[in-house]
Order: structure tokens, then sequence, then C-alpha cells
């Protein structure tokens, strides 16, 4: 790959991940905000968006800060709600095997859910080009729209944080409704059909459950290991499913038939 096409490629990453990008400034203004009246430096702030690049865990990281939990409540909070990048790793983890190891460590640093749910929306619309299975990633189409979610989600986090002390509440103006405006984009973008949806379904209705008695970290948890059992189960592709249940079903009654003949 000649080095205008690595250009070009990432310039496509970061105007395909713009969009979202645009969704997230106001979440990483607030969060900056909050970060502030809890007592951290705008370094501090910026240093914790740059090295932990996941918006949820940053905001449960802000909310214990000034309430002086033990060290391993606040990294064990922060594990939990980014628990689900296990599994999106393992997913992209498998288009990304001819990359060096320098290579993959950018791959999944940059791996926020925004950028995985575009990478994974390129991958397939590669396949359905025709594309050959080596060629399904690409690399710098990854590492410009992750390059521009780190970049600007830090700038918005800092910014928040220099004026966070001059700026009231800003919850109460609704920003907030940009995080789950956010997911549900991504879930519209990536719906499978509705043949392949009740793993989405199941996982979320385990997480709206669990929020009405855990916190929020403990509501992913939930929603993660739902949606896996789900897929082990075979619930990821229901027509199979019944398939399966169906025939074994025949199986059965076939040998009972052949018992009571017999």
């Amino acid at each position: 790959m000649t080095h205008s096409s690595v250009a070009s490629e990432m310039l496509r990453g970061f105007v395909r991940g713009l969009p979202l990008i645009c969704g997230c400034l106001p979440l990483g203004f607030i969060l900056g905000v909050q970060a502030s009246q809890h007592g951290m430096s705008v370094l501090t702030t910026v240093l914790m968006t740059g090295l932990n690049f996941a918006g949820g865990s940053e905001f449960a990281a802000v909310a214990l800060w000034s309430a002086a939990p033990p060290v391993a409540v606040v990294i064990f909070s922060t594990w939990l709600i980014n628990s689900r990048h296990i599994v999106l790793g393992a997913s992209l983890a498998l288009h990304t095997r001819r990359l060096t190891p320098l290579q993959n460590a950018f791959v999944f640093f940059f791996m926020c859910d925004e950028v995985w749910a575009l990478t994974t929306a390129d991958i397939a619309a590669r396949k359905r080009a025709g594309a050959a299975s080596g060629d399904l990633f690409s690399f710098p189409f990854h590492i410009g729209m992750g390059l521009g979610f780190w970049t600007l989600w830090m700038a918005s986090a800092g910014a928040g944080a220099a004026l966070g002390q001059s700026i009231g509440d800003m919850t109460k103006w609704g920003f907030m409704m940009a995080f789950p405006a956010t997911f549900a984009s991504l879930i519209v973008m990536m719906w499978p059909g509705l043949r392949r949806s009740l793993p989405i379904v199941l996982a979320a209705l385990a997480s709206a459950v669990a929020s009405l008695f855990v916190p929020s970290h403990w509501c992913v948890l939930a929603g993660t290991l739902t949606g896996l059992a789900a897929v082990l189960l075979g619930l990821d592709d229901l027509q199979k499913f019944t398939g399966k249940k169906t025939a074994s079903r025949e199986q059965g009654e076939a040998r009972i038939e052949s018992g009571l003949e017999s």
C-alpha cells in the first residue's frame, strides 16, 4: 500500500467516524466539567481520557474520585464497565492476525465502541464487495478513525475541565442523552435482522432489569454475559435453533415409534 493510499484510507476512516465523533464531543465536555468539579486537574483529566480510552468507565471513575473509595474499587468498577471490550476485541482479532504485534497494539488501543462498530461495518461491506479474506480489515482506516475519536475526545474533556469551575450542572441541559442515542444509532447501523437479533434483545433486557437493582457497571457485565450465553446456546440464529429443535424432536419421536413397533 502506497503512502497516498494509506493517507486516503486514514482520511476515509476519519470522515466515516466524524458524525459519531461530533455526537460524542458534548459528552467529552461534560466529562471534563464533572472531573473538574470533583477535584481533577486539567492534566489529570486529559491523561485519564487518553490512557483509558473508554467513556463509560471514565464517568464512573470521575464519580468515585471525590468519594475516596479504595483504589481497588475504582479499578474493579472500571474493569467491569470495560469488560465488553474483551468480546469486541476477540471478534476483531479474527481479522488482525496478519498484523505485527505493534500494529495490533494500536488497533486495540483505539478500539472504543464506536470505532469497533464502524470498523466491523466496513469489514462486512468489503466482504459483500468480494474482497479477499486477508483484505477485509483496513488498518489505516481503523487508525484514522481511532485517532480522530481519541484526539477530539481528549480535547473536549480537557476543554470541559478547564471551564468546569465556571459552569454549573450541565447534565440538566440534556446532553447526556447523546450517550444512549449514540449506542442506539450503532445498533440500528449494525442490526443483523430479526433472525439474529435475539442475543441483542436479551442483553438489553438483562441490562435494563439489572439497572433496577445494581450500579451501572454491573448492568454492563450482565448484558455482556447474557449476550454471550445466548450465542453459546445457538440463539444467534433462530432459524437454525428452531430447526435443530424440530430435528431432535422428530428423531426422538422416530425412536419411540421404532421401540413400540419392536
